[in-house]
């Protein structure tokens, strides 16, 4: 009996008593070598693992990148019942031997997660699940999960929610069949569960200046030309200072101004772009595109460049003192 006190004070020390964390277990079903009426303990606790994502959590929209997350088990032992008192040295031998076996109730073993969104959010996950290994209480997985995400260029600023799901094995139970204290051997039966845990991680949608063209105006004819107001909407978060836009016409249309100065547009607010454009006198009466681009500053000093936006510009067909003067 002095020998199982020593052993209950050595598995006390050994014990935390705090509250450990919200999952759902299912146990998988007991094995048949598996004899409850010789179990010497049954052992409180569990696994819990937390995550983090690794390095900077905030992204631009319209941007693909890949998120490395950190899995840790914080699970701890939160106590344990006496089942059965051992009465000879090979039973006094197993009981130690259960006691410390079962310490592994807390480890989590083949570790599967996988990564999802809400429905209506602009984070796409373009990762399947992955099994990141086992993971013993007080350690970090061996290496990050990773995962892809793309960002919806039309995403607003702001923090989304990311759901990191995690299914794992953890021992339940260990009982010690067949003790030999003097050989030092022993078989061990394991009894198994299943847990699920969800955890929530936060990114963040950086503010940011965006822009469209909301309307063009002037026409020309084929072989005329005429100024061209493009005007532009920063529909962004964040002023940019210094904009600059860079035209480009493709054939049959042309110019000889290459970029107009728009100095700073705020959030909401619009800029004109006048550009002369002239059109072959071969162009064939339709709308055409105008590639644009934008150069501008943002408030920290950074130069960014937009994809190419389009702007429509329409090549009437001639009228009739312009086709028998040529006049514009």
């Amino acid at each position: 009996m002095k020998k199982m006190i020593i052993i209950s004070l050595l598995l006390t020390a050994m014990i935390s008593c705090a509250a450990g964390a919200s999952n759902t277990s299912n146990n998988y079903n007991i094995p048949q070598s598996f004899d409850l009426g010789k179990n010497y303990y049954t052992v409180y606790g569990s696994p819990d693992l937390n995550a983090n994502i690794i390095g900077s959590n905030e992204f631009d929209r319209d941007q693909t990148a890949t998120l490395n997350i950190n899995v840790m088990n914080k699970g701890k032992l939160l106590g344990f019942k006496n089942d059965k008192t051992p009465y000879d040295s090979d039973e006094i031998y197993a009981a130690q031997t259960e006691m410390k076996l079962e310490s592994g109730i807390v480890d989590a073993t083949n570790v599967v997660v996988s990564l999802s969104t809400d429905p209506d959010s602009p984070i796409e996950v373009k990762s399947v699940s992955q099994e990141i290994g086992s993971i013993k209480s007080g350690e970090n997985s061996l290496a990050p999960a990773k995962f892809d995400i793309k960002i919806d260029k039309k995403a607003r600023a702001g923090e989304y929610n990311l759901y990191l799901n995690l299914s794992y094995d953890y021992q339940k139970n260990v009982q010690i069949m067949n003790p030999d204290v003097t050989a030092q051997t022993y078989d061990a039966n394991r009894w198994y569960g299943i847990m699920d845990q969800n955890l929530t991680l936060k990114i963040k949608v950086n503010d940011q200046a965006d822009f469209e063209i909301v309307n063009t105006t002037g026409s020309l004819s084929p072989g005329g030309e005429n100024m061209i107001d493009i005007t532009i909407k920063n529909t962004g978060e964040e002023e940019a200072k210094n904009v600059k836009a860079i035209i480009n016409p493709a054939d049959p249309l042309s110019t000889t101004d290459s970029a107009a100065f728009l100095s700073t547009i705020a959030p909401g607010s619009t800029a004109v772009a006048k550009i002369k454009i002239k059109a072959d006198s071969e162009a064939v009466p339709k709308e055409y595109g105008i590639d644009t681009v934008l150069k501008y500053e943002t408030p920290e000093g950074d130069i960014k460049y937009t994809d190419i936006l389009q702007a429509p510009v329409e090549v009437k067909e001639a009228g009739f003192f312009e086709k028998l003067f040529g006049w514009i």
